[in-house]
């Protein structure tokens, strides 16, 4: 058997980081912990510094107490900085969260989150439902970016037909879900006649060649009492002609 295959079992980490580096580079090494802190700067500190720290007078802090504090003021602005990124960072994460990964819409959870605190507040309106088939078979035949560029196409489609107070989130997969406040059942049935008729015109092009892609759509009006997965579900049943 040639030498240029492993066949040996591995079970340390190490060694499967040994046959993972290319010929090229050197001994491998993890960053040190403190790698993405704040890199120490040299910040004076006065004697207003030391004072609002200590709660005295300006004017009672002498030169000593001063040089004497100067860790502990280094360390409060250390710790200052490593609050406001840890602020930055959960904040960066829960837009993360709420946002879909492939179009610019809202993730199921968020959608759902939405549509409660918007009921909770007693609003009244419309959740649609839009299922587009054809998603999954195109991936199949032409590859990942050919189904994701299909939902690019389809979120376009929506977001571009709707207000800036109407809510769209992905349910998963390509089923799309919007809520249109103050709308009724007849206003919400035309807004996705028009939404329909625009996914296909223009249609979806793949490597020169039209995609079809095949919508179905469910409506369900807003009532009192109700939750964001009620909804939802009404819409749905709407959608298979159960209502």
């Amino acid at each position: 058997m040639s030498d240029d295959y492993r066949t040996e079992k591995v079970f340390r980490a190490n060694v499967i980081h040994e046959f993972g580096r290319e010929p090229h580079e050197g001994q491998r090494r993890h960053l040190p912990p403190h790698a993405y802190e704040n890199p120490d700067k040299s910040s004076s500190h006065s004697s207003a510094d030391a004072a609002s720290v200590l709660g005295l007078p300006a004017d009672r802090v002498t030169p000593e107490v001063l040089a004497a504090l100067l860790p502990l003021l280094a360390e409060l602005e250390r710790l200052r900085w490593k609050s406001e990124q840890a602020d930055r960072r959960q904040t960066w994460l829960e837009q993360q969260s709420d946002r879909h990964s492939v179009v610019p819409c809202l993730t199921r959870r968020a959608f759902m989150r939405e549509v409660d605190g918007y009921l909770v507040g007693g609003g009244s309106g419309v959740v649609a439902l839009i299922q587009v088939a054809g998603v999954e078979a195109l991936r199949q035949l032409h590859g990942l970016a050919a189904g994701e560029g299909a939902l690019r196409h389809i979120c376009a489609t929506v977001i571009g037909a709707l207000r800036t107070t109407d809510v769209v989130g992905c349910l998963g997969g390509s089923d799309f879900a919007i809520l249109l406040p103050g709308a009724d059942f007849a206003q919400a049935g035309i807004k996705l006649d028009e939404i329909i008729a625009h996914m296909t015109d223009p249609p979806y092009m793949w490597l020169g060649q039209r995609i079809p892609l095949q919508s179905a759509c469910g409506l369900h009006v807003l009532t009192a009492g109700e939750g964001a997965e009620q909804a939802v579900a009404a819409a749905d049943r709407h959608r298979r002609g159960l209502d």
